[in-house]
């Protein structure tokens, strides 16, 4: 595989062990005619799809290789609101009147999330039980009371939690100095999610082909016409849902962001007595180490922790031992345990940490760079989106749209962020 699709051989993901079956779909072989062309089966694709359905529109969705093949299936299963840079640093970045749009239509994303959940019956192990933003020493509670002010300035539900409160939701000693509590947030089973999202979207009329990556996408009298190995779909307009995972064909979208890893480590399901002492009431958690690392229970009580970093020849074992230091110290119980699965996947980052959208031609958007927020992110900006084509009104779109943007040396700045936090959890709490 490229450099782009990141996965190693070696690699057993939860996720995929444990996931829904994913819809029955063949890939294009024919020529089709559609309003929207959405290309990717990841959360945005898919919302876009849904909604735009919903709308009575007419929607072919290709993708590459298999529904939530991307960064969809592969993530921690945090569904959060917001992203990470804070209401203040959008309005800095964007100014006032566009960082209002921007961040209320973000501020309430998991609840347009579980909405889904409950309206399609989506079989994805859902749980609002809210998340937390927990500080992993004291000196961070500054930068996480400021940060619950914007959020409440903002209308969010967002509550401050003192030390004890901290200690009790995550069952941990170590993280005993407060954070920020969002009550409507949860978690989801990531691949089940994207996977249920495409059956939802097949039942309302969206027809959707696997293994039909785009050979090529041109206009042709006024419209878009996508060819695969086997077909071709000309459409009206087109979304560009590919993120992270854009490969040589789409150089657009793939120079728009950085090519950033994540990897994840799980165990096996606890003994119940060792599962419920951590996490209790199983929210997700996410520190503020610069070597952030969520954390989370799953349906089955395996622990489920994340952090930057691919898992690729040497680097695997060097960060699957940090990894399980930093968990032993976390959760002392926790000692001689296993990892029974280890994953990766890649996020598009952005300089400014905020996502694009790019105009790449007439009718042809390019969202992308959800800098690791994209359940949440992605499910509202293909909504977003939906409605933004079937009205043909693009003033009430929340998200700056932008025309081709460049992220400048891209490789070079990646491979620092995979040296360098490769560095901090080689020499990072030894011995």
């Amino acid at each position: 595989m490229s450099e782009y699709l990141p996965q190693d051989n070696n690699e057993n993901s939860l996720w995929v062990e444990t996931a829904v079956a994913g819809p029955e779909s063949e890939s294009l072989n024919e020529s089709m005619q559609a309003d929207v062309l959405v290309v990717g089966g990841g959360y945005t694709g898919l919302s876009a799809a849904l909604h735009l359905a919903e709308k009575g529109v007419s929607v072919v969705l290709l993708e590459a290789k298999n529904i939530g093949f991307g960064g969809s299936g592969r993530n921690a299963g945090l569904v959060n609101a917001g992203i990470w840079k804070t209401p203040d640093d959008v309005q800095n970045l964007i100014g006032p009147d566009a960082a209002k749009r921007f961040n209320l239509a973000l501020r309430d994303s998991p609840a347009l999330v579980f909405d889904l959940v409950e309206r399609f019956n989506l079989q994805c192990q859902a749980e609002r039980c809210g998340t937390v933003h927990i500080a992993h020493r004291a000196d961070a509670m500054a930068y996480l009371e400021d940060r619950c002010q914007q959020l409440q300035k903002l209308g969010a539900a967002a509550q401050l939690i003192d030390g004890s409160q901290a200690e009790a939701i995550s069952g941990s000693p170590l993280y005993r100095h407060g954070g920020i509590l969002d009550p409507g947030a949860g978690t989801v089973h990531p691949l089940s999610y994207a996977r249920s999202l495409a059956k939802a979207a097949i039942n309302r009329g969206v027809r959707l082909f696997q293994h039909s990556g785009i050979e090529s996408l041109n206009r042709y009298n006024d419209r878009w016409l996508a060819k695969t190995a086997n077909g071709e779909v000309i459409a009206e307009q087109a979304i560009i849902a590919i993120n992270a995972y854009a490969d040589a064909k789409s150089k657009k979208v793939r120079k728009s962001t950085l090519p950033v890893f994540i990897f994840h480590c799980a165990t096996p399901p606890l003994p119940a007595e060792i599962a419920a002492s951590i996490i209790p009431q199983r929210h997700g958690l996410w520190d503020t180490d610069s070597l952030l690392t969520s954390s989370r229970i799953d349906a089955e009580g395996r622990l489920v922790m994340s952090a930057p970093g691919r898992l690729h020849g040497f680097q695997r074992r060097i960060r699957e031992s940090w990894m399980m230091r930093k968990r032993d110290r976390l959760y002392p119980q926790l000692k001689g345990t296993p990892w029974a699965y280890q994953w990766s996947g890649q996020i598009g980052v952005t300089s400014t940490k905020i996502l694009r959208v790019q105009l790449l031609a007439p009718g042809l958007f390019a969202p992308a760079g959800y800098n690791g927020r994209g359940i949440g992110v992605g499910t509202v900006m293909g909504k977003q989106l939906a409605d933004t084509i079937a009205s043909g009104n693009r003033d009430d779109f929340p998200f700056p749209i932008e025309a081709l943007y460049r992220e400048k040396w891209s490789k070079m700045r990646a491979a620092y962020y995979d040296y360098g936090t490769l560095a901090l959890e080689f020499f990072s709490s030894r011995g």
